[in-house]
């Protein structure tokens, strides 16, 4: 990385890791991580049962789960159902990301995602994704101590904080992977709030941020 780029990357980092690491971030993921869980290992889950999962304090308010992700300016996904689909790992088909976790292909609401969950779970677990510049797939294997097996001998990602709204929109939608370091750089210049690099060093950042589960 260039010099300039490698302090942006540094930022946002920093950034990234401090949204998470505050009050609304901890709670964030505690309930995220319950909803995940349920998603991996049961299926779409019952709105009635996601509220369940809410500590008392927020059940006392009259405060449902999506609804405490909407105030914290994360969507869940439903289905027609009202059942939650979706909360980073998804079980519909509106991504370009996916990562196999325990033999089950899911589909990642981005790239980070996509290295975080197989991290939490253990594993070996191939990802599949694509390049936004150019639409040809990428893939790689995520392991308990690297990225391996990459489709290209120089895939890069970019990453974003992702504060100050939607965290689909400020977050997933800017944190992809792509085929080459022109490619990522071409994206990094051309939105100053996202860096980029390797996609071998997502993997330290996807490590620490699943150490927050």
């Amino acid at each position: 990385m260039t010099d300039v780029n490698s302090q942006k990357m540094a930022d946002i980092t920093e950034e990234l890791f401090a949204k998470w690491n505050a009050p609304e971030g901890v709670e964030l993921i505690r309930e995220g991580a319950k909803i995940v869980r349920h998603l991996k290992e049961h299926g779409p889950l019952p709105i009635e049962t996601a509220d369940a999962m809410l500590p008392d304090e927020e059940r006392a308010k009259g405060v449902g789960m999506v609804q405490f992700f909407r105030d914290r300016h994360y969507d869940l996904e439903m289905d027609g159902r009202g059942n939650i689909v979706g909360a980073g790992l998804s079980l519909i088909d509106n991504s370009r990301h996916t990562a196999e976790l325990d033999g089950t292909v899911f589909r990642q609401w981005c790239v980070a995602d996509a290295v975080m969950f197989p991290i939490i779970f253990g594993g070996d677990s191939p990802v599949t994704t694509s390049c936004p510049a150019t639409g040809e797939p990428i893939s790689f294997t995520v392991t308990p101590t690297g990225i391996e097996d990459a489709s290209h001998p120089d895939p890069w990602f970019t990453l974003a904080a992702g504060t100050g709204g939607s965290a689909r929109v400020r977050f997933c939608d800017r944190v992809n992977a792509y085929r080459d370091r022109p490619s990522a750089m071409a994206a990094a210049a051309a939105d100053p709030e996202i860096a980029a690099g390797p996609v071998a060093d997502l993997w330290t950042t996807a490590k620490n941020l699943a150490a927050l589960f």
